[in-house]
């Protein structure tokens, strides 16, 4: 039989529909710590997991002395991976890349958020079964490795979601700036295909599971925490071989994924802004 959650998750949970149904409105202060502790039965140290729980998810903020309110709720920003543009010009259904470099920045500005990403993390490192098998490394060769970049990503200043991109080494050989903890000014899709590969296609997977310690840490979740979503783009070139491998880590209850296709009314596209 399945282990039941720890008590401080059911009341966080209770509280949560409390929140959501109406019954505890914004603005209204929650229960005291007392109140609720004797409510349930239970030491006033779980109580304080509990409203933890719903500070971490934006359901309320605690005032010194005052007491934990019911907040606004967060609007999920959106992310568009099918149309983003990533080209000089803003058309609808150009280029590649909904979700990643610039997509993302220019995704937020069209939500009137703003959007920034720290210095890329760069680091050589022995190739796992997922890059062997995402960028076409022949299994028998001894030792792959590939070229991870890293970056995190924040929406109005707050923890978004985090990016790694993995390359074969011997391409980011040729193409330096891959070693670089620095920006692609260009882009990187620009920047591959001055380099011989032009983006011509990719292919998404998703996957829904409980975060890692890296992801708790940066998003602020308990390990009790609802699951990440992990997004993994393939990229294709020209010649129908795949170049890169991009793994975006989502946090849970901050994003809304969503696909557009064919032609639509003009405010399905401004949806989520």
């Amino acid at each position: 039989m399945a282990d039941r959650i720890p008590k401080y998750t059911e009341i966080a949970l209770d509280l949560q529909t409390q929140i959501k149904n109406g019954t505890l409105a914004i603005g209204d202060r929650l229960p005291t710590e007392k109140e609720l502790a004797d409510r349930w039965n239970v030491s006033a140290n779980t109580i304080k997991k509990a409203v933890n729980e719903l500070r971490k998810r934006g359901h309320v903020e605690t005032v010194p002395h005052k007491g934990s309110f019911v907040t606004e709720p967060v609007q999920p920003f959106v992310i568009t991976l099918n149309h983003t543009d990533l080209g000089e010009d803003d058309v609808r259904g150009r280029g590649f890349g909904g979700g990643e470099g610039r997509a993302f920045a220019s995704e937020a500005e069209r939500q009137q958020h703003r959007a920034h990403s720290s210095e890329p993390k760069v680091e050589v490192e022995d190739a796992k079964d997922l890059q062997i098998k995402a960028l076409g490394i022949p299994p028998d060769q001894p030792k792959p490795q590939v070229v991870r970049r890293s970056q995190q990503r924040f929406v109005d200043g707050k923890p978004n979601s985090l990016q790694h991109s993995y390359f074969r080494l011997e391409l980011a050989i040729k193409a330096q700036a891959l070693l670089e903890a620095a920006d692609i000014e260009e882009g990187t899709v620009e920047y591959l295909c001055r380099h011989g590969h032009v983006q011509t296609g990719y292919e998404d997977e998703f996957d829904a599971r409980p975060p890692i310690d890296e992801e708790l840490r940066f998003f602020g979740l308990s390990k009790d925490a609802l699951a990440v979503i992990e997004h993994r783009r393939t990229a294709y070139d020209q010649n129908g071989e795949p170049f890169r491998l991009t793994v975006t880590v989502y946090k849970p209850g901050a994003n809304k994924i969503r696909f557009i296709a064919g032609e639509v009314p003009d405010e399905v596209w401004q949806r989520g802004s």
